[in-house]
């Protein structure tokens, strides 16, 4: 491997799958396994490492651990070594590293000052309009992912992946400079992307929208309404990320808004993700329109929930037959433990009004008991 690399020839697809590994020996529980990984790696040539690093950080399937273990040796080797290692890059490693660098310095120089500098920063907008985007191009940076479909776990957010990082960075933002500032310089580029036939652009403007509405609060009331019936209509988008995306911005406007969100639009979002949930093409999908409700349920009053709930009772029940013959037939698992925790949500909200409806989940639930699929307990 380091041969090869420091020959200037390409890797190849096994020694970057060696390499891999040795970044998840790194992490290994075995003081032994470590302890040969650290002496392979210091003897691995600068130039060698800052190519598989570098290729590690950027590769979306390399793995969650592995990316996060890159990027903490990349900044690493480039903080104690820069003078040595830098120059003798060839030419397009030093600009992808150079790249790497400049988004992450500009990035965090822009957020930071909004939080500590704000009166400063809101006499110079024009950076802040100049780094927004810049910061939604970032939440762009998606992969194709042929797995996200068939997943049965949720992934942990990567806070290494651009579009994640820039999508905290919208969101630190917002909070940092307040919506007055904030929504007008976003609010177009957003729209825009809602409208791309790329699906790409519009997951990263629903995640916009997602990550704004905490600090542009004040503002983005007035213009609710038109932004509410905007995401919904993305529930019916043909790409299945797209969806979750959807589900994962009202699961947040949800929040966000609370109570206000649920007494004024109860009546078309538990509909539509109900709707979502009982679609079983995709469960990933499900299982983020499950997590939506359980957001939404935690701050419903009372009397509004119960005005759905015998038709939410038959959805959520017969959702849970299906699911339980996937997990006998096929062992997914992912949106039947959302679904569970859905069953569980709106119980605690109603109380004793749900002590009728016990009996029609109980055969299934202690089903799932048996198995210890799911933490409720029947």
């Amino acid at each position: 491997m380091a041969a090869t690399a420091s020959a200037g020839v390409p890797a190849t697809v096994s020694e970057k799958q060696e390499f891999y590994q040795l970044l998840k020996n790194l992490i290994n529980p075995s003081c032994m396994v470590r302890r040969q990984a650290e002496e392979i790696y210091e003897n691995i040539p600068g130039l060698c490492k800052t190519t598989f690093l570098l290729d590690a950080v950027r590769n979306r399937r390399a793995g969650y651990e592995v990316r996060q273990m890159a990027a903490a040796l990349l900044r690493r080797l480039l903080s104690s070594g820069f003078e040595e290692v830098y120059p003798n890059l060839p030419a397009d490693v030093q600009r992808d590293v150079k790249i790497e660098l400049i988004l992450a310095v500009k990035l965090e120089t822009h957020v930071t000052l909004s939080e500590t500098a704000t009166p400063m920063l809101k006499k110079h907008t024009n950076i802040i309009a100049q780094a927004v985007p810049h910061i939604l191009a970032m939440m762009v940076d998606l992969q194709d992912d042929e797995d996200w479909v068939n997943a049965d776990e949720m992934e942990e957010d990567d806070f290494d992946s651009n579009a994640v990082a820039a999508e905290s960075a919208l969101d630190r933002l917002a909070c940092g400079l307040g919506g007055k500032v904030v929504l007008p310089m976003t609010k177009e580029h957003i729209m825009q992307m809602l409208q791309s036939p790329d699906w790409k652009y519009r997951h990263a403007g629903l995640m916009a929208l997602s990550a704004i509405g905490e600090g542009c609060h004040q503002q983005m009331e007035s213009i609710l309404d038109e932004t509410v019936n905007s995401v919904l209509l993305f529930l019916q988008d043909p790409h299945p990320r797209v969806r979750a995306a959807a589900c994962t911005t009202l699961g947040q406007m949800a929040t966000d808004f609370a109570p206000n969100f649920q007494k004024k639009f109860h009546e078309t979002v538990i509909a539509a993700l109900l709707r979502t949930m009982e679609n079983q093409g995709n469960q990933r999908v499900q299982s983020h329109a499950a997590s939506a409700l359980i957001i939404f349920i935690e701050d419903c009053p009372k009397s509004l929930l119960v005005l759905y709930l015998d038709s939410m009772v038959k959805n959520l029940h017969s959702i849970l037959v299906i699911k339980l013959q996937e997990l006998i037939r096929n062992g997914t698992k992912l949106a039947l433990e959302q679904l569970v925790t859905t069953i569980a949500s709106v119980a605690d909200t109603i109380e004793e009004i749900f002590v009728p409806y016990y009996d029609i989940f109980m055969p299934s639930l202690k089903q799932l008991n048996k198995r210890k699929i799911c933490s409720y307990r029947a």
